[in-house]
C-alpha cells in the first residue's frame, strides 16, 4: 500500500491481506522504525494510513481492497489498525473495502481462501487502464491522421520491388486515395517465411 500511495500514477490497483495500516502507530512499526530509521516518525513516509490522510483520495484507485481475518491474533493485539486506515479513507473521501473475515486467522490458508477475488479486482482494473491507454494511443493517432487527410505523407517502408528481390528500407511518398480507395496506418507487421 505503501508504494502505491507514494507514487500512485505508477500503479492500477492496490490491495492487501491483513496490513500492518498505521505502523508508526503501532508497537511493532515503532519498534521497526526505531530500530532501522531511528526513530517512528522517521518512517511516516512508510505509514499507508498517514500517506492516505495526506496524499488521498487517489483517482487512480477508485477503490482499495483490504481482507482482514478476524480471528487474526495480531488484530487482537493492535498490531494491524485497519480502523485507523478507515477513517483516513472517510476524512479525505477514499473509497476502501475492508473485508472482516470471520473464522479466519493471519495464516496462509486465508490467504489462499480470497486470492482469487484479489486477482479478479487487479485484473479488472488493469484491463480498464490498458483500455485508457489503448484509447489514448488511438487519440494521439486519430490527431496525427487527421493533420495528413488529403495530403500525400512520407514515411518509411520496408519495399520489395520484384518477386524474389529482397525487402529493403526505403523512404517512400503515399499520395492521398482516391474515389474508392482508403489509405491505412499499419503500427506493426510482421512477416511468414513464406513472405520472404
Amino acid at each position: 500500500m505503501t508504494c502505491a500511495f507514494r507514487d500512485p500514477k505508477e500503479w492500477a490497483s492496490v490491495s492487501a491481506f491483513a496490513p500492518i495500516s498505521n505502523p508508526t502507530n503501532c508497537p511493532w512499526g515503532q519498534k521497526a522504525f526505531e530500530n532501522y530509521l531511528g526513530s517512528a516518525d522517521a518512517g511516516e513516509d512508510h505509514d499507508a494510513t498517514l500517506l492516505l490522510r495526506e496524499n488521498g483520495p487517489f483517482e487512480e484507485y477508485d477503490d482499495i481492497l483490504i481482507d482482514q481475518g478476524m480471528g487474526d491474533e495480531f488484530l487482537a493485539a493492535g498490531q494491524l489498525l485497519p480502523e485507523n486506515l478507515e477513517a483516513a479513507a472517510a476524512e479525505v473521501g477514499q473509497k476502501l473495502t475492508v473485508r472482516r473475515q470471520d473464522g479466519h486467522d493471519h495464516s496462509y490458508y486465508f490467504i489462499s481462501s480470497f486470492v482469487d477475488d484479489h486477482i479478479g479486482f487487479h485484473a479488472k482494473r488493469l484491463w480498464a487502464a490498458h483500455g485508457r491507454q489503448l484509447a489514448m494511443v488511438a487519440g494521439e493517432s486519430n490527431a496525427q491522421e487527421s493533420d495528413t487527410v488529403g495530403k500525400p505523407i512520407t514515411c518509411q517502408a520496408m519495399v520489395a520491388r520484384a518477386p524474389k528481390e529482397p525487402l529493403t528500407l526505403e523512404t517512400i511518398t503515399v499520395d492521398p486515395p482516391k474515389a474508392g480507395e482508403v489509405r491505412v496506418k499499419v503500427f506493426a507487421n510482421a512477416l511468414c517465411h513464406t513472405d520472404i
